[in-house]
């Protein structure tokens, strides 16, 4: 396989946008037997234009979605549209959107989605070699219903992707393909072939206070009673503020680390979108009871040492597989984690183009949400929809 990566400024003129892009990915590579464009892009962009340009410029699909920033091998990017196009004669790579998500029926429609890519990818194998997916904002249920039902509708396949997010308004978050645009729909890529990706994630797990509580009452996403105390009485034991306006933000630097007793898989971080009136939390993602609870205070040099040991551990572990050329790096990191890093909100961006093989291409964005293998070994995976954490896909 073999990639390239493009970016633009110009927010304003879709035409344009999308001729510098194509333009410069045309100067980089040579399209291949297959190929499949992915758009990350600031949520003032209208994706669906930009988006049915490149396909008829490049003559490929093109899906994506908005985010906070934009990442490139030349490190972090704001206000600005990163284009990463992959080529193989060996892979296949097909799209597909789901119905709108916003009714019910959640479950069918996600696995429909994966379902419908198989008959143009099976050729390539019996199962492709990983999932993207871009997920819609704002949905009525727990981000882990994505990895949950993809991990069901196709046994052993990772799941790399994330949420579409804006600039913590909650409106301009939308995912797109190939002209058109969906705030209530997600859109898959099956990526069938010759392709063995390799999977780095790192939370940052600096310890608030060691208050530790068993999750006692909970459902789904949504917390009621941590150890005797309801959720928001818990919280207020840290000495934090509960009565505030947009409890995202507010809490965004203190997120909630769950371990399980003797169990040594990565602990779930999971940032708190709401609190209720009774008392009770809700969650990005599922938060199981019985699990324990510790409020984090994550800091820049968290989020710092945490993204360089992520990295190093992706290149490692890449280092491990013969026969294979690895051209792509794709990263999706946490919104709360650009928001904690503040004025240096580049750092991130920065490690990366450092520690990035040279004529590797890398392309990533910041979400509210991001969905990784917590374990990728030996044929086993464990797909995860994350917060706070930073996560890699090589291939």
């Amino acid at each position: 396989m073999k990639s390239a990566a493009a970016i633009s400024y110009d927010l304003d003129d879709s035409v344009e946008t999308a001729r510098q892009l194509a333009d410069s990915i045309k100067g980089q590579l040579d399209l291949g037997k297959n190929s499949i464009g992915i758009l990350l892009c600031d949520a003032d962009t209208d994706g669906a234009s930009v988006t049915r340009e490149l396909k008829d410029l490049l003559g490929i699909d093109v899906a994506g979605m908005t985010t906070l920033a934009a990442m490139d091998s030349d490190g972090h990017h704001e206000a600005a549209i990163v284009l990463t196009v992959l080529t193989a004669d060996d892979c296949r790579f097909v799209a597909s959107v789901s119905e709108s998500l916003a009714g019910g029926d959640h479950e069918r429609k996600i696995a429909e989605t994966y379902n419908n890519t198989v008959k143009d990818g099976s050729e390539y194998g019996p199962k492709p070699g990983v999932i993207f997916t871009f997920c819609p904002f704002s949905m009525s249920y727990s981000g882990d219903i994505y990895p949950d039902v993809l991990s069901r509708a196709v046994e052993g396949v990772p799941v790399m992707g994330g949420v579409a997010s804006d600039d913590y308004d909650y409106e301009r978050a939308r995912v797109f393909f190939s002209g058109n645009e969906y705030r209530d729909a997600m859109v898959i890529i099956s990526a069938w072939g010759n392709i063995k990706p390799v999977f780095a994630l790192r939370h940052v797990t600096s310890r608030f206070a060691e208050r530790i509580r068993r999750v006692v009452l909970a459902e789904g996403n949504t917390v009621y009673k941590v150890g005797d105390e309801t959720f928001v009485e818990y919280l207020k034991g840290f000495g934090l503020k509960t009565d505030v306006d947009d409890p995202l933000l507010a809490f965004t630097s203190y997120p909630m680390m769950l371990t399980r007793e003797g169990n040594d898989e990565t602990p779930l971080m999971r940032h708190i979108l709401a609190l209720n009136p009774d008392g009770s939390g809700v969650f990005f993602g599922d938060v199981p009871t019985g699990t324990l609870a510790n409020i984090c205070l994550v800091n820049k040099d968290d989020i710092v040492a945490a993204c360089r040991e992520s990295m190093n551990a992706l290149l490692e572990e890449a280092n491990k597989t013969r026969g294979y050329e690895y051209s792509t790096i794709f990263c999706i990191s946490c919104c709360g984690r650009a928001m904690i890093l503040g004025s240096d909100s580049a750092a991130e961006g920065r490690i990366l183009a450092e520690l990035k093989p040279e004529k590797m291409t890398l392309a990533g964005a910041y979400c509210l949400g991001e969905i990784c293998p917590a374990r990728y070994k030996d044929g086993q995976v464990a797909n995860r929809f994350h917060n706070c954490s930073i996560t890699f896909c090589m291939f």
